[in-house]
């Protein structure tokens, strides 16, 4: 369910999410606008007040996204322009053809197809079968977790413009797959990020503690991780 708060000059909209349990999570959009993202049934004077005592940080947040979107704005898919593969800046080749397949080529991403109308399609379908084989790569990375054996359910992945993944309390995780385009070194620091709130399902001081401990230069990667976030919003 979809609706909107105001706070001074900010226009907000709230989406409930079902999956949410307990805490609220902001996106930032390149256009100016912030959602949160919340549990069901959120009273309108609590969400006021979490945004008028965090107003200077997202004031902050949604200047930053907006002044890295104007200088990496969203991509669109097409013949002879740029796409990402972890970290990589492919070229799009459209090679007229019957058949219908991807190919890289070095930092060439030739597709060849009867039109170069299908050019969209299938390098977005190019994608999600190396973001499966990417995230399992990693999830199996962190597999000797303590706390995994007996916390850890399921994960997935899917194109979403909101977070780049997200933890439920019963043990499900998802993560977005436009993350196959970003250094696996932030993938890497996502799925953590998302595997230790199955033991510290907030962000508290034990949460951080953990990635620490595991990932001494989470900060840094979530630094560079938010400079990619224009692509949440392409194709």
């Amino acid at each position: 369910m979809k609706r909107e708060i105001r706070v001074e000059d900010l226009v907000i909209e709230v989406r409930e999410n079902l999956r949410r349990k307990r805490n609220v999570g902001f996106l930032f959009q390149p256009n100016g606008r912030l959602i949160l993202d919340t549990p069901p049934k959120v009273e309108r004077s609590v969400l006021q007040t979490m945004v008028q005592e965090n107003l200077r940080w997202i004031r902050y947040r949604l200047h930053k996204v907006r002044e890295e979107a104007r200088i990496h704005p969203p991509l669109r898919i097409h013949n002879g322009g740029h796409v990402p593969y972890l970290g990589d800046n492919l070229v799009i080749l459209w090679v007229k053809s019957d058949e219908s397949k991807v190919v890289r080529t070095g930092k060439v991403l030739e597709v060849h197809a009867p039109s170069s109308r299908y050019v969209r399609k299938l390098v977005l379908d190019w994608y999600p079968p190396r973001a499966s084989r990417l995230f399992a790569k990693q999830v199996e990375r962190w597999s000797e977790l303590p706390w995994l054996r007996a916390r850890f359910k399921s994960w997935r992945h899917q194109y979403t413009s909101a977070q780049w993944g997200s933890c439920s309390e019963d043990g499900h995780i998802n993560f977005n797959t436009h993350l196959v385009k970003v250094p696996e070194c932030l993938v890497e620091y996502v799925v953590l990020h998302e595997l230790c709130h199955l033991k510290v399902h907030n962000h508290g001081p034990k949460f951080y503690s953990l990635m620490h401990e595991y990932m001494p230069d989470w900060e840094e990667r979530r630094r560079e991780l938010n400079g990619w976030q224009p692509i949440l919003f392409g194709d």
